[in-house]
């Protein structure tokens, strides 16, 4: 079946061609979708989100969308300022 070697020339069956592209298909599939785990633990860090401890233009952490009471946003790592700001700010609608 699968382990057999065909000799050049030889022509593939076409149970033998289903099986292999089904398991082609299976493992680019397995390796191609994130799991939720591992796409809920990426978050930006500090720097790349521009986080300030201090709020901008009226804009602050506490009113943002992604915050997550008391220190933590949904985006960015680490302990996150009520009064902070960062570039992925969205205002809670």
């Amino acid at each position: 079946m699968l382990g057999d070697r065909k000799t050049h020339g030889e022509r593939v069956s076409r149970r033998d061609f289903l099986s292999i592209a089904a398991v082609g298909t299976g493992a680019i599939f397995a390796v191609s979708v994130p799991t939720t785990s591992s796409a809920a633990q990426k978050k930006f860090t500090q720097q790349q989100a521009h986080y300030q401890p201090v709020p901008k233009s009226g804009q602050r952490c506490q009113t943002c969308a992604l915050w997550e009471a008391p220190t933590s946003c949904q985006q960015v790592e680490g302990s996150v300022s009520p009064a902070g700001w960062c570039v992925l700010y969205a205002p809670k609608g």
